[in-house]
């Protein structure tokens, strides 16, 4: 019995120390494991620029452009062909002779020319815009200007849009004789420079107002913007049944049924 108790308790150590043997394996694996670990990596001086400017950068607001006043009716190609067409032979009709008989090189005193057609002028595009809101161009083509919140426009506009034609001539005439003479440029005195600036100067809104008619996200021109989104839109008759404006919405009913007011493309399809 006694050499059976020894061989007993002598198995009981060997199977204890292979326990915690077992016991003691894992923890060794996980401090390898630990160890390991791999470490997070250093953000550069680049990354947190990157995100502090992606943070500092806030959504821009969309652009507010002049859009076409709710309510109206877009013109046909043939209503702003006339009325472009009436109010030009309206305002500046005068000029064309004039210019003709001094290029024909006769002697011919046009003071009082000049100031009839200066005073056609200021009424076409100053008197009816301020008193009936309408060129005569605007009345022949049963059109009108509107802002884009539908307001009518003032009569300024039509008055400063209407003198693109005059400083464009007067500018091309001075462009022509500073090229003239090109050893002096400017003229001989003070009086002939400061004009011929002043000639120059003129084609500056010009420019300006085709520039930005032509590349412009808006489309809207110099005096257009100035005087909050300009748009010519469709109107009717004047309503008036005396006088001169009688004769005007006469004309238009004419040019209405010779079709100068219809689309272009609509003349197209009915000829076809």
């Amino acid at each position: 019995m006694g050499l059976l108790e020894k061989a007993e308790s002598g198995k009981e150590p060997d199977k204890k120390s292979k326990e915690k043997s077992v016991e003691k394996t894992p923890t060794k694996v996980e401090t390898s494991k630990q160890k390991k670990a791999p470490k997070p990596k250093k953000e550069s001086r680049f990354s947190r620029r990157r995100e502090k400017e992606k943070k500092a950068k806030e959504p821009k607001a969309p652009v507010d452009l002049p859009s076409f006043p709710a309510g109206f009716e877009q013109p046909t190609s043939g209503q702003m062909t006339f009325r472009r067409f009436v109010d030009i032979l309206v305002s500046y009709g005068w000029m064309f002779p004039i210019v003709g008989i001094y290029g024909w090189g006769s002697d011919f005193d046009a003071t009082y020319f000049i100031i009839g057609g200066m005073l056609l002028y200021i009424g076409n595009v100053g008197f009816l815009p301020s008193r009936f809101n309408r060129t005569v161009g605007n009345i022949v083509s049963r059109t009108k200007f509107v802002t884009s919140s539908g307001n009518n426009a003032s009569w300024a506009y039509t008055f400063l849009k209407g003198l693109n034609l005059p400083f464009a001539l007067i500018g091309l005439v001075t462009a022509l004789m500073m090229t003239a003479d090109l050893s002096a440029p400017l003229g001989d005195t003070t009086g002939s420079a400061v004009i011929r600036i002043i000639g120059l100067l003129l084609l500056l809104p010009l420019t300006l107002d085709w520039l930005l008619a032509k590349f412009s996200m808006a489309k809207r021109g110099l005096w257009e913007r100035i005087f909050g989104g300009v748009w010519l839109v469709r109107s009717t008759k004047t309503g008036s049944s005396k006088g001169w404006l009688k004769r005007l919405d006469q004309l238009s009913d004419y040019a209405e049924k010779r079709g100068l007011l219809s689309e272009k493309e609509e003349d197209t399809t009915n000829l076809d």
